[in-house]
C-alpha cells in the first residue's frame, strides 16, 4: 500500500511534527510504502530526518512558502498518482482548497484529512472551508472534538468517517525517571530545594509566552525557590528577553533552547506551564503527565488531552493571584508518580495509537 503524508516540518520544535514521527517510527513499515512531504528540516535537528529514512520512510523536502509549498505539492501528484491513501495534517482553510486539488490529481486515492488545531474565532470562510472539506476528503481526523469541529464542522464527530487520533506518546520514553531529573537539574545549577517551572514549545504568539512570564515573575515575587526553564526556541524569544529584564527575572529564567532529549527536561519540572492562547490538543501536556509532571494550563486549551489529575486549568483573565496560588498548591516537587494506567486506557499510548492508524490505513485501502 503507498501512502502519501502531508505534514509542516519535521523536528522537535512542533507537536504535530513530534507526533507524525513517532508515528511512523512505531507503525510497521514493511506494510507500507510512504512518501512524507515536508518542509526541510533544520540543520540541528536532522536526527528527525535520518530516524524516519532508517526505517524506510521517503521524505520530499519542500519549500517553507505555502504558495510554493501547494505548487510543489501540485507538481508532485502530478507525477505521483499511484498513491492508495493521502493523510493530510491540516490546520488552515486553504488546506480545504488542497483536498480539492488533491482529489482531482490522485482520484482513486482516499483522503484523509487532520486536524490538530483550534484557532478561534469561526468565521464565515472557515465555516464555507468546512463544507469543502467535506465534499473533498474521505475520512476525517481530529486530534480531539473540539479539534474535529473547528476544522471540518459542527457535528463532524457525530458522522461514521470521523475518528479521534489522540496525539499519543512512547511510554518507553515519557516516564518518570529520577535519574534524569537529577541530572538536568544538576545541568542548570538546580537544586531539589529549588522550586521549577517549565515549558516546553515554540516561543510564538500561540504559546502566549509574555503572559507565561507574567505568572513566573508573580510566581518567583511570592517565592524566591522558583525558577523557569524555557526548551525550544521561536520568533518571540527576543521580545520574551526584554520582558524577562523588565520583570528583574534574568537571573531566574533558563533558555535551553531546543532540545530533542524532551522526556529528561519534562521530568526535572516541578510544574508544567501552558497558558495558551489556542491550541488542539497538544502533545506536551500527554508528555508532561507521562512523566508525572503537574500541569497547569489556560481554558483555551481544550481538555482532550487533560486524562489525569494532574492536570488543572484557569481562565487567561483570571487574577495573576490566582495563577500563583494554584501554581503553589499543585506543584510536584520530588520524584512524580506514574499516572500511565490512565493514559493507556485513555488510548495515548503509543503503540496502541500506531497499531489504530495501521487499521485504518488497511480499513480505507482494501485491506481489511
Amino acid at each position: 500500500m503507498k501512502i502519501l503524508m502531508i505534514g509542516n516540518h519535521l523536528g522537535v520544535q512542533s507537536g504535530v511534527q513530534r507526533y507524525v514521527q513517532n508515528l511512523l517510527l512505531h507503525m510497521d513499515l514493511t506494510r507500507y510504502h510512504v512518501d512524507l512531504f515536508v518542509g526541510q528540516c533544520p540543520p540541528d535537528q536532522a536526527s528527525s530526518a535520518s530516524a524516519l529514512e532508517a526505517a524506510g520512510v521517503h521524505i520530499f523536502p519542500v519549500p517553507d512558502h505555502k504558495k510554493d509549498r501547494i505548487r510543489a505539492l501540485r507538481q508532485h501528484l502530478r507525477t505521483h498518482k499511484d498513491y492508495d491513501i493521502i493523510h493530510y495534517h491540516t490546520a488552515s482553510k486553504i488546506g480545504a482548497l488542497v483536498c480539492v486539488m488533491m482529489r482531482a490529481l490522485c482520484p482513486r486515492a482516499k483522503i484523509i484529512v487532520h486536524s490538530h488545531i483550534v484557532y478561534p474565532p469561526l468565521t464565515l470562510t472557515w465555516r464555507a472551508a468546512h463544507g469543502v472539506y467535506q465534499l473533498a476528503a474521505d475520512y476525517f481526523l481530529g486530534c480531539g472534538v473540539a479539534a474535529g469541529r473547528f476544522v471540518f464542522g459542527d457535528h463532524i464527530d457525530h458522522k461514521p468517517n470521523f475518528a479521534v487520533a489522540c496525539n499519543a506518546v512512547d511510554q518507553g520514553r515519557f516516564y518518570p525517571d529520577p535519574a534524569a531529573r537529577a541530572a538536568t537539574r544538576a545541568k542548570y545549577g538546580i537544586t531539589e530545594t529549588d522550586r521549577l517551572a517549565g515549558f516546553v514549545g515554540r516561543l510564538n504568539h500561540q504559546k502566549n509566552p509574555l503572559f507565561l512570564l507574567e505568572i513566573f515573575a508573580a510566581l518567583a515575587a511570592a517565592d524566591p525557590a522558583w525558577k523557569l526553564l524555557l526548551v525550544g526556541g521561536g520568533e518571540m524569544e527576543e521580545e520574551m528577553r526584554a520582558a524577562i529584564d523588565r520583570h528583574g527575572i534574568t537571573d531566574r529564567v533558563i533558555f535551553a533552547g531546543v532540545q530533542s532529549d524532551v522526556p529528561a527536561y519534562m521530568n526535572a519540572f516541578d510544574l508544567f506551564l501552558l497558558p495558551s492562547n489556542f491550541e488542539g490538543s497538544p502533545v506536551t501536556l500527554v508528555e508532561a503527565q507521562g512523566c508525572g509532571v503537574p500541569c497547569l494550563a489556560s481554558t483555551n486549551v481544550p481538555n482532550d488531552g487533560a486524562v489525569t489529575d494532574l492536570v488543572h486549568f484557569l481562565p487567561l483573565d483570571a487574577p495573576l493571584s490566582q495563577w500563583v496560588a494554584t501554581a503553589q498548591e499543585i506543584a510536584g516537587y520530588g520524584p512524580h508518580a506514574d499516572h500511565w494506567a490512565e493514559l493507556a486506557a485513555a488510548g495515548y499510548e503509543l503503540h496502541t495509537a500506531a497499531a489504530r492508524m495501521e487499521q485504518l490505513y488497511d480499513q480505507l485501502g482494501g485491506r481489511a
